[in-house]
């Protein structure tokens, strides 16, 4: 019997109608190591999946990538879940991803190395983006679980330093599928629905690194960055670290630390409100007034003797000048015993050089003059 030709079209279309329906492929989990990783530029991820005998390839949809949990790299052991899914243009085949779970420490370790690396570059660590958190706060959003023992110990701590700080919590999963987008939301809430809140506190108590992977997620990294108001990260104890850590405004290193750092205790309050009440301020002002007044006097003795000993220095310069200019005067040398000689024109003669007998001339004095006839020139020869 002559079996019925069909096209190359047909037949892939039949296999990808029966690998689609067939109810084990509709839902696998694969384990396997990471191998030629490529991040599309359309933000679709292209990889394979591989053990010592057999390797798949691997599609995540650009629509998937904001819900994978992990910056994955070559290399890396995971678990994929997806469902086969053909191509029927080429006739083949490959996992359509739309989870992935890091397994072992080592696998965590990579993926926390490769987002910290990422952000790092983007410039998300960046110490000039940090904002200062406020002084005084009085309202303080956390971030955490409602039944954890975060909310309490912080509300413990600052109920204790400082009572009239105001508590918002906004309640959030910690741990597990989904957690990081409720963290996020508690970030977003608190900048856009409670702007004025002072403070906020992300955070949860001490685990393993997978229990602590909410806050090592690349989404929770970008709110805190994104966020307005100040962050501070406080997670597990004080020898864990993750990504939030390097991202927020500050650091802490546990939960009650958190409330500790952005609370001042209310005693301290009262001594800087004692250091300022009227009294102490008005001590405060009558010494520096004292101390000011001493320093006006000083400087007041410093000008008077610097301006006499200039005025000295500038009289003594005077007389000086005076008796220079007394002793060029041309009066002054006549009264010496000398006399000056002018002729009919008022001009003064010093040679007798161009007088002629009968010339009249004035002969002057220091205390005088007279008027001359001359009756004979002598010239030196």
């Amino acid at each position: 019997m002559q079996t019925k030709s069909i096209t190359v079209s047909q037949l892939n279309k039949y296999i990808a109608r029966v690998l689609s329906t067939d109810p084990i492929l509709m839902s696998v989990a694969v384990k396997g190591e990471v191998s030629r990783i490529t991040k599309h530029g359309s933000g679709n991820w292209f990889f394979d999946l591989k053990d010592s005998g057999s390797k798949i390839s691997c599609f995540v949809p650009s629509s998937r990538v904001p819900y994978i949990r992990y910056e994955i790299s070559d290399g890396m052991e995971l678990t994929v879940f997806g469902n086969i899914s053909v191509f029927e243009r080429s006739g083949s085949y490959s996992l359509f991803v739309s989870d992935i779970q890091a397994e072992g420490e080592g696998a965590l370790a990579a993926a926390f190395e490769n987002l910290k690396k990422k952000l790092s570059e983007e410039g998300l660590f960046d110490p000039a983006h940090k904002k200062t958190l406020p002084a005084f706060p009085k309202k303080i959003g956390v971030v955490t679980s409602p039944t954890g023992a975060v909310i309490k110990d912080i509300s413990q701590t600052l109920r204790r330093r400082n009572p009239m700080v105001e508590i918002l919590l906004y309640p959030a999963l910690v741990q597990g599928q989904g957690s990081a987008a409720t963290v996020c939301e508690g970030i977003k809430f608190f900048n856009e629905k409670r702007p004025d809140t002072d403070i906020i506190i992300i955070g949860r108590g001490g685990g393993s690194l997978e229990d602590l992977w909410t806050f090592n997620e690349e989404s929770v990294a970008r709110a805190v960055y994104a966020s307005r108001i100040p962050v501070i990260s406080a997670v597990g104890h004080e020898s864990d670290f993750v990504i939030s850590d390097m991202v927020a405004d500050l650091r802490a290193s546990t939960p009650t630390a958190a409330a500790e750092l952005c609370a001042p205790h209310i005693d301290n309050l009262k001594d800087r409100a004692r250091m300022c009440s009227p009294s102490a301020v008005f001590e405060y002002l009558s010494r520096r007034m004292e101390l000011e007044m001493s320093t006006v006097q000083r400087l007041k003795d410093n000008l008077d003797n610097a301006a006499l000993n200039k005025l000295s220095a500038l009289s003594n310069r005077l007389s000086l000048a005076g008796i220079e200019l007394k002793s060029c005067d041309p009066l002054a040398v006549l009264g010496s015993g000398y006399a000056a000689v002018k002729d009919r024109n008022g001009k003064w003669r010093s040679r007798a050089e161009g007088l002629s007998a009968g010339d009249l001339i004035k002969l002057v004095f220091s205390d005088g003059s007279a008027d001359c006839t001359v009756d004979e020139v002598f010239i030196n020869e």
